[in-house]
Formats: C-alpha cells, structure tokens, sequence
C-alpha cells in the first residue's frame, strides 16, 4: 500500500521545451524561426497539461548573426515577446531545477513510466499541430496569456480583415520550377500567385473586398501586390504581433510556412493554400475551409458568402481573449 505522506513529498515531474541545441539558459545561439519554435513550445504544453507536468520558461532569446545582415525587417532575437506566468518554472529557480534533475527525451517518456524528479525534454517540431491540434483552446489561451500586451495590438482593433496575406521571403528558398516548390519545404512562392488568389477571391466575392498584406520582404518585392487597389501593407511590430493579426483575417491568402499556418490555427481562419502546402488540417470544426488553389481555378462559391459576413468562422477568434 503506497504511503499518501511519502507520495506528497515527492518532487513533480518537470517538462522543458529545449529550442535550440546550443541553449545557455538565458539565451540561445541559432535555431529555427519563432513560428516552429512554437511547435515545440506547445506539444509540450500540452503534454504538460494531459500529465500533470510542471513547465520550466522556454529560452526565447537568441541570436543569430546571419539575420542582422540578411533580414532587416525582424532581426528574430525574441527577446520582449512573452514573460512567463506562474504556470512555468523561471528565473534563478530555472537553472537550478535544469542541474539538479535526471533528465530524459520525449520519446523515452512515452515508453515507460516517468520517475518523480525527472526532466522530460521536448525537442523539434515532430508531428508539426497534430499532437495539440485538439488543445485550441488551452494554447490560444495560454499565448495571450504569455505575449506581452505590446504585441497584442492587433486585438484593439474593431473589425477582423477582410482578406489577410502572408508573404514570405527572408530566408526562403527560390525554386526553379513549380514541382520544386510544390515538393520542397520552404519554397519561396512566386509573388503572381498571391497575386491571382487575390484577384480570384475577389471575383468571387464580387467587389474589391479590401487586403492586408503581412511579409518580411521589402516594398520592393512586393510592388505588384501593393500595387493593388485596396491592398496595405501592415505590421503590428513583430513576428508575434503578426500572427495575431493573421488569426484576426476572415479568409487567409498563406505562404508554406509555420508561421501561416499558425494565423490559420489560432484563428480558426479559413486558408487558401499553393499546391502542395496544405501540410495538416488545423480548422477543427471545418476543415473543408482549408484548401488548396491552383492559379486558373475557381475559388468556393461559400467564399462570397464568408468576405460578406454571412458566414462565420467556427469556432471565432475572440476579439478580447
């Protein structure tokens, strides 16, 4: 028979999203883009939450010397995005909980029982959203909870956009040909695509139903889109902000990428997709809003309806968290 007094003394269970390999606690050197980060960042809290885990503060802050000289529109060093709450492990208690406990990965956590005292580590993006595909609420919640208010602008505002647009350029990759980008992870999409969903939506929905555009590409490269009647660019200061202000849009014109496919997440946003970058169904109550568009095809008939107001998004974002 267990003792109750022995089991309550017992210390918890710790899980830690590591971000980077070379993670010196208080900063990082390198690592992936904030919208993958965010992958790791969420399997764990979800985890943590199923299991009863303690959380220790993730390491956001990097750098990486490449994005100051390639990137001058986010330098991506993450350091005032979030602050921690009383649900994670912080400050001076962080580093001592990291060096006193065992620590074990993941995948050894799921393949037997995990001793008390012991630091679960979660690493990588396996599985992108589908393990916390299911757990909306819980990481929309705990994001806005965690985003500092200066990030959150996008939430002030009266009405979601119409239409919004991720452009992504920085450190994506040009393809030589279409199946390249069909086929290849970070492909750079060319710009007339954008420009065609655009024009095709619009047809559909009968009126030059108005478009923000959110990229980290200069004016220049986005000339034609910007060109556009109708179409601003927009920035709400930071990556982060401008994930929420994609969550905000009513219908989402995305890039192949995390950062996308976040806004289309958090949101609950219906997205159209290039060929081929339609990774994972993440609209949980209508995921035939998602899809993918080839330029010379129709757009949905229901998208009239949405741009219109006469259709909702299901679940809705919630305008004040």
């Amino acid at each position: 028979m267990l003792d109750p007094m022995k089991d309550r003394n017992q210390p918890p269970i710790f899980a830690y999203p590591r971000l980077s390999t070379t993670d010196l606690l208080f900063v990082r050197l390198g690592g992936n883009g904030l919208g993958n980060l965010m992958l790791t960042w969420a399997r764990c809290l979800s985890r943590a939450e199923r299991e009863g885990w303690q959380m220790i503060w993730p390491t956001w802050q990097s750098f990486k010397p490449k994005n100051w000289r390639v990137n001058p529109y986010d330098h991506r060093t993450y350091t005032d995005l979030f602050r921690p709450g009383e649900r994670y492990i912080s400050g001076w208690r962080k580093p001592w909980r990291l060096a006193r406990h065992r620590w074990i990965s993941e995948k050894e956590a799921e393949n037997g029982v995990v001793p008390p005292g012991t630091i679960v580590e979660f690493r990588g993006m396996e599985g992108f959203f589908a393990p916390f595909v299911q757990d909306h609420e819980l990481v929309y919640q705990e994001l806005r909870r965690m985003a500092r208010p200066q990030h959150q602008s996008a939430f002030s505002e009266p009405d979601p956009a119409p239409i919004g647009i991720h452009v992504r350029r920085g450190d994506f990759i040009q393809r030589s040909n279409d199946q390249e980008i069909r086929s290849s992870h970070n492909s750079l999409l060319p710009l007339d695509w954008y420009i065609s969903a655009l024009q095709a939506v619009r047809e559909t929905a009968g009126n030059d139903v108005p478009a923000f555009v959110f990229s980290d590409g200069t004016d220049q490269e986005l000339e034609e889109l910007l060109a556009l009647p109708r179409v601003t660019r927009v920035n709400y200061g930071s990556g982060l902000g401008d994930i929420f202000g994609l969550s905000r849009s009513r219908l989402l014109i995305a890039s192949g990428s995390t950062f996308s496919m976040w806004g289309s997440y958090l949101g609950q946003v219906p997205t159209v997709w290039h060929p081929g970058k339609l990774l994972q169904n993440l609209l949980i109550q209508h995921p035939e809003l998602e899809f993918e568009w080839a330029r010379g095809e129709p757009m949905p008939p229901w998208v009239s309806g949405l741009l219109s107001g006469n259709i909702s998004r299901a679940p809705a974002s919630r305008p004040g968290g």
